[in-house]
């Protein structure tokens, strides 16, 4: 509903960023892009991203991974937001699809971060040791790994959105036919202050809990004798996790530095050349994707740990019951003989043997 509000509030004042080019009447034409979109590239961009999406929205329903449900609102957003850029490269003067477009592609790995964030929180319930699942051992409490860094995000998404407000405000105040978004904030110091302090909040998230998830990757190597007994078998969602988060950290990064500064030199390259989009922006997400599809959580994760909640009680007892051999005995009190499970071995769970 806010993403639908937003888009009902912003549509009357759209940013359009000059072009050089001119209509019949030698009347200066405003589009939405300082640059003429390629439409090659943004067929091919609409193209990956739909079959990408297609891909997790199949595995998603398939491995019944309930947990997972932000990535999927993440993908509708990242297909309709290319459909929409697809559009407006066409018509690059009808301002609908290039603001659903803007939205939709700022707003969707917000969504494909908070997946990873779940995804990092059920890997730590299964594989984490007991006796290691506290602040000191993972840097983060293991019972609100993901509302934690969620807020986080939501609070720094709050932070640019006052701040592009600010900006449009100034934006639809200019009646200058030359007028572009560009100018609007460099104008606007403090609209432009606060967007970037949003932008570097994100990154410092993003940041954070790709630090968090490397770390817990390396640390866990010394857990492989005490956990559930198969490191195979969540390995590789953790290289998921990782990946993910570097590639969207990046990404952030690189919407942080196109921001306009005072000077018409330097990091305003970025914003003026559509092939940085292409190759910060749109290949990290559909890189992010393609590790989402290859190693998807549910074939890497006991059933009963991908469900829309996790029972935390539930996780404890059963690595304590196949620790103790089924016994019931805690996993310290008889030596563990390793054995490699598989995602069916937990409650009848679907999977795939790695």
């Amino acid at each position: 509903m806010s993403v639908i509000f937003a888009l009902s509030n912003l549509q009357s004042r759209l940013p359009k960023r000059e072009t050089g080019h001119h209509n019949h009447a030698d009347k200066l034409l405003l589009n939405p892009y300082i640059y003429d979109p390629a439409v090659p590239a943004a067929i091919i961009g609409a193209i990956i991203m739909l079959l990408l999406s297609l891909g997790l929205v199949w595995q998603f329903v398939r491995y019944k991974s309930w947990f997972f449900w932000t990535a999927m609102i993440g993908v509708v957003m990242e297909t309709i937001g290319y459909t929409c850029r697809l559009i407006s490269a066409i018509d690059e003067h009808d301002d609908v699809p290039f603001l659903i477009a803007f939205l939709m592609i700022l707003l969707a790995p917000s969504f494909l971060a908070a997946a990873c964030y779940t995804a990092f929180s059920r890997v730590v319930w299964f594989s984490c040791p007991t006796h290691s699942l506290n602040f000191k051992t993972l840097w983060c409490f293991p019972s609100y790994i993901t509302p934690t860094f969620v807020i986080f995000d939501l609070l720094s998404f709050v932070v640019q959105l006052a701040g592009a407000s600010t900006v449009s405000s100034n934006y639809n105040k200019d009646d200058s036919p030359s007028r572009s978004i560009e100018s609007s904030e460099r104008r606007v110091t403090a609209g432009r202050v606060i967007l970037v302090l949003g932008l570097i909040m994100q990154v410092l998230c993003y940041l954070s809990f790709a630090i968090i998830a490397l770390r817990y990757f390396i640390i866990s190597l010394s857990f492989r004798c005490e956990d559930l007994g198969d490191w195979k078998m969540w390995r590789r969602l953790s290289y998921l996790i990782n990946f993910a988060a570097g590639l969207i950290t990046l990404r952030a990064i690189y919407r942080t530095l196109e921001i306009p500064h005072d000077k018409g030199t330097g990091l305003l390259y970025l914003q003026r050349h559509e092939w940085c989009f292409w190759t910060f922006d749109a290949f990290p997400m559909a890189a992010v994707l393609a590790v989402m599809v290859i190693w998807f959580p549910a074939r890497y994760l006991p059933r009963n740990y991908t469900g829309l909640t996790l029972d935390k009680r539930m996780a404890l007892k059963q690595k304590e019951d196949l620790g103790s051999g089924g016994k019931g005995e805690h996993v310290d009190a008889v030596p563990v003989q390793l054995r490699e499970f598989r995602p069916q071995d937990f409650d009848g769970g679907v999977g795939v043997r790695v």
